[in-house]
């Protein structure tokens, strides 16, 4: 582009200089400098034309190249998001994981004790199984030894006198005797043990059920008392107002109606209705720290 823009400077230059000399030259020449103008201008237009080619190209591959840019980022971002839920998905399922294992660990944690209380529980069933046993190899043997004296006693009696026979028969006869006076001693042990306890029972429900009814005749007491002292108190009230027992009756009788303020006393006048025609009365009970027992 500089070199045909030097080229062309210097080509009007020389016609410039032509022009000024007044050199005729020939028609030929002027011909070819036309031509060589007129390639000139031709060249200068296809650089101009490269140029904007040039530049429109360069315009392009930079907005490609923006374009691209924004592309990685958004694919780069794109990958990082992916990873991220991944990781978290990873994260989820560990933790899912945890809580499995966890469960699980609980679960056979209570399996553990379960079987400890178990197995507890069992080798104490061996240990009482084993002494009921004992004690019923003891019985068997005691019986067996028993049964065996008693057959040695009868084949003794057969062949040892009759004093000896007695004799044997005595023994037997003081054990057995033994054997019942210990049972029964056993018995008549348990039987007053087990009275024993009846007995205080029985004394038991008796104390609390006399409680109760002295908490009961208490408040019995109490409550009366309380009775006639407001009754005690009415009747000071009736006095000190001089009120008549036709005129309590009709206060009682309005109370228990509930049309107290409706019904007035009956004075000499006739029957009072003012707003505070009770109202000396209930003062008066009021006063004495009572509340109307009707």
């Amino acid at each position: 582009m500089v070199n045909q823009s030097i080229k062309f400077f210097t080509i009007f230059l020389l016609a410039f200089n032509v022009f000024a000399g007044g050199d005729d030259r020939d028609e030929e020449y002027y011909e070819n400098l036309d031509e060589e103008l007129a390639a000139f201008e031709a060249q200068l237009a296809e650089d101009l034309a490269n140029q904007a080619a040039l530049e429109a190209f360069q315009k392009k591959l930079a907005e490609e190249r923006a374009a691209a840019a924004r592309s990685t980022e958004i694919y780069q971002a794109r990958l990082l998001q992916d990873q991220m839920i991944k990781d978290r998905q990873a994260q989820l399922a560990l933790e899912r994981e945890l809580d499995a294992f966890e469960a699980q660990l609980e679960a056979d944690l209570a399996k553990q004790a379960a079987k400890e209380a178990f197995e507890a529980w069992y080798a104490k069933f061996l240990e009482d199984k084993a002494a009921e046993e004992a004690i019923e190899k003891e019985l068997a043997a005691f019986e067996a030894q028993l049964e065996a004296e008693l057959v040695a006693a009868e084949m003794m009696a057969e062949i040892i006198a009759e004093e000896e026979r007695a004799k044997l028969a005595k023994r037997l006869a003081e054990f057995q005797a033994k054997l019942e006076a210990e049972k029964a001693a056993a018995a008549a042990s348990t039987a007053i043990y087990q009275a024993r306890l009846q007995q205080e029972q029985i004394i038991k429900d008796n104390q609390a059920k006399r409680e109760a009814k002295l908490a009961e005749e208490k408040a019995a007491a109490a409550e009366l008392a309380a009775f006639k002292a407001v009754l005690a108190a009415h009747e000071e009230c009736k006095a000190a107002l001089n009120l008549s027992d036709s005129n309590i009756a009709l206060f009682k009788t309005a109370l228990a109606a509930g049309n107290l303020f409706n019904v007035g006393p009956q004075i000499t006048a006739g029957t009072e209705f003012t707003a505070n025609r009770w109202d000396e009365y209930a003062s008066c009970i009021g006063a004495l720290g009572y509340k109307n027992p009707f």
